[in-house]
């Protein structure tokens, strides 16, 4: 018999339907259940490919004597943190207060009025480790509620006032100056693994934004050891086992220094991230390695996480037939039944096999990267990629993981990002038109389901926006108009942006939240600086409105823009790694940003010269441009409003682009020769 929890959309609600637990989902059903009850509510927040929910489940949550002391005591309540983060947010940083730990499944025990006063991750059936079991936590917090509830409402609103406060605004601090990246880079480059790349000594996860960060340092100190540690890292995961050396696309993190053994689930996001650095990072080096891993991230998530509107899913689990990692892992014997001694020999040459194995008697693929030793994104190696589709067609045999085909838009406008980013450097319309399809399926949910959402599946939102989807959103628009000069895109941007700041800008507290005005009243208003697995919705806003304030040369934006980078950039200078997406803003910020307007009759001509950005890694750009110039006069307005577009016309027949700072523009020039000299001028002045 079903549970509450059948008639919800979200996927990791749904995989706990058929618990004995008489689960809730969030809302004012629960919380009158409880103070009806008068017993205190079990919050229990995890997400479809979380292993360890996993483990919880089956070893509590379907246990029917645990079960039974949970209906009987508590009020459970389930919440998808994908679906929800602002419950996440808030009720993580309440457990990290009392344990200075967190991770899912977050386990926490609230009052009927929402307010947490104890909480932790992971509890197994029985007690174990120095953890107690999960029936007798239950007995100790039933009784404690009972019998010493004024104590436990005191330290619920002791709580919920310290991450109110914690949650506040930085100091703001108006010295900002390049030592603050300077202070960051030295930073990451003490925190950097030099031996296997990346940072820290055990678990790694991929950090891609403080990696981003490293590649702008690196193109204004090119003496540095930035690009080293950028590239160690980038050929390290890509050659290890982290990456999905079959299917493509990347894991998790990995459990070990050397990138050998992941974490196996693969979310959207890291791949969205992890593709667009790693062609960051081509652009620079030209090597060859990354815009093929890029691409055979893009190839894995077209095949395996797109829907038939170009809408991409969230996320594929680390488990199948019950356990960790078994699509993924091979039999030593396995492999020699499956491929020809000839075959055999060469996987064994380009890959490190043993009978052995490297994780639970089984391995891993994974290889040492040598010379132009690249494994199977080598594809000039006709024997290897035999190989690889003979692997796959067997691999294809075995349980998949379970997908989670929730839409998160936040994700899927990074994803979008990173394919228009493929787009421009490969010039290979097709991840072009993934991104604009994608693009269009949004904003078409968006305007028949009353604004902007955050989550989506089989044609239900399942909530609505928050402060990262309308940034995310404002940055896609953005692209998109760089990448097919329709000004269409930019009109987007701007309802966007305009959107954003009505939303969730506090002009008397100088600060964005993560929740509208008009959302949910919880116990605080969410609102957190710092980057985690993806951008943080402020620094993404900062990001947005920054480009956006100078294409429109609004003051209130550039203002806005000022105030947070004010407040967050010493924090950021020495938490580098908590902060890298605010690095990336601030750095473009306090260097000379390039403001590009091309103007043409012809599509074709605006887009030969378009291209010529990047022909160099120009980070520090914005861009404005009309590729359907009339100079019929009814036409004029729609473009007019755009400072960098006003009054400028082409020469006929050909493209015509303005490089400009501060709107000082270079005359023009009307060839993409011309075009990229002047741009190669302004990035070498030495060249000069």
């Amino acid at each position: 018999m079903t549970n509450r929890l059948s008639k919800e959309s979200s996927p990791y609600l749904l995989q706990h339907k058929n618990n004995p637990v008489d689960w809730f989902a969030w809302g004012k059903e629960a919380f009158e259940e409880a103070k009806s009850r008068d017993v205190p509510i079990l919050l229990s927040i995890g997400y479809s490919s979380c292993h360890w929910c996993h483990v919880m489940e089956y070893e509590s949550f379907e246990n029917e004597s645990i079960a039974k002391l949970m209906n009987q005591n508590f009020v459970s309540v389930k919440v998808d943190r994908e679906e929800r983060p602002d419950i996440d947010s808030i009720y993580m940083s309440a457990v990290q207060s009392m344990t200075g730990q967190g991770g899912w499944p977050l386990t926490v025990f609230l009052t009927g009025d929402g307010l947490p006063f104890f909480g932790g991750t992971y509890y197994p059936p029985e007690a174990r480790g120095g953890m107690p079991g999960f029936p007798q936590l239950l007995s100790s917090i039933s009784d404690a509620y009972k019998d010493r509830r004024s104590e436990i409402e005191e330290s619920g609103s002791y709580l919920r006032d310290h991450i109110k406060q914690s949650a506040q605004s930085p100091h703001t601090d108006d010295n900002m100056e390049p030592v603050l990246l300077d202070r960051a880079y030295q930073q990451l480059s003490t925190q950097h693994d030099w031996e296997s790349g990346g940072f820290g000594n055990s678990i790694k996860f991929p950090q891609t934004m403080a990696l981003e960060f490293l590649l702008r340092y690196h193109q204004k100190h090119p003496t540095s050891q930035a690009l080293e540690m950028v590239e160690l890292s980038l050929q390290k995961m890509a050659s290890g086992g982290m990456y999905d050396q079959l299917g493509g696309g990347f894991h998790r993190y990995s459990t070990d220094k050397n990138w050998i053994v992941p974490h196996f689930e693969k979310m959207l996001y890291d791949n969205a991230l992890l593709s667009r650095l790693y062609i960051h990072a081509y652009l620079i080096t030209g090597r060859k390695l990354y815009i093929d891993v890029a691409e055979d991230i893009f190839r894995y998530i077209d095949n395996e996480m797109t829907d038939k509107l170009g809408l991409f899913y969230s996320a594929e689990d680390a488990d199948s037939d019950g356990k960790e990692g078994t699509y993924y892992i091979w039999d030593y014997e396995e492999l020699q039944q499956i491929l020809d001694e000839q075959e055999f020999k060469q996987l064994q040459s380009a890959f490190t096999l043993s009978p052995k194995g490297n994780f639970e008697g089984k391995n891993i693929l994974h290889y040492t990267l040598s010379g132009t030793h690249l494994g199977f994104l080598d594809s000039d190696d006709l024997n290897l990629q035999a190989i690889r589709a003979k692997l796959t067609k067997q691999r294809a045999v075995r349980n998949k993981p379970f997908r989670d085909e929730k839409n998160l838009l936040s994700w899927n406008a990074l994803m979008s990002l990173s394919f228009i980013d493929g787009y421009f450097i490969t010039k290979d319309e097709k991840w072009l038109n993934k991104a604009i399809l994608n693009a269009n399926s949004l904003l078409s949910i968006v305007d028949n389901d009353s604004g902007v959402f955050h989550s989506y599946k089989a044609g239900k939102v399942g909530s609505y926006g928050y402060l990262e989807d309308y940034a995310a959103l404002l940055l896609l628009m953005l692209s998109l108009h760089e990448a097919t000069l329709d000004l269409d895109w930019l009109t987007r941007a701007e309802f966007f942006g305009e959107s954003l700041i009505q939303l969730f800008w506090d002009s008397h507290e100088s600060r964005l939240y993560d929740t509208p005005q008009d959302g949910e009243t919880l116990i605080i208003r969410p609102g957190e600086s710092y980057d985690n697995a993806t951008p943080s919705g402020s620094s993404m806003a900062v990001e947005g409105l920054y480009k956006l304030s100078i294409i429109t040369n609004n003051k209130q934006y550039r203002n806005i823009v000022i105030s947070l980078l004010a407040s967050t950039s010493n924090i950021a200078s020495e938490h580098p790694i908590s902060f890298g997406n605010w690095l990336c803003v601030l750095d473009s910020f306090l260097y000379p940003t390039l403001e590009i307007a091309i103007v043409a009759e012809d599509h074709e001509n605006a887009i030969k010269m378009r291209d010529c950005l990047f022909e160099s890694y120009i980070p520090n750009h914005i861009f404005c441009g009309n590729a359907y110039f009339s100079r019929s006069e009814k036409f004029r307005n729609k473009w007019d409003s755009y400072p960098l577009l006003t009054e400028r016309e082409p020469e006929s027949n050909k493209a015509t682009a303005f490089l400009c700072e501060n709107y000082a523009c270079e005359l023009p020039v009307s060839s993409p020769k011309e075009f990229l000299d002047l741009i190669r001028q302004k990035i070498n002045p030495a060249q000069k």
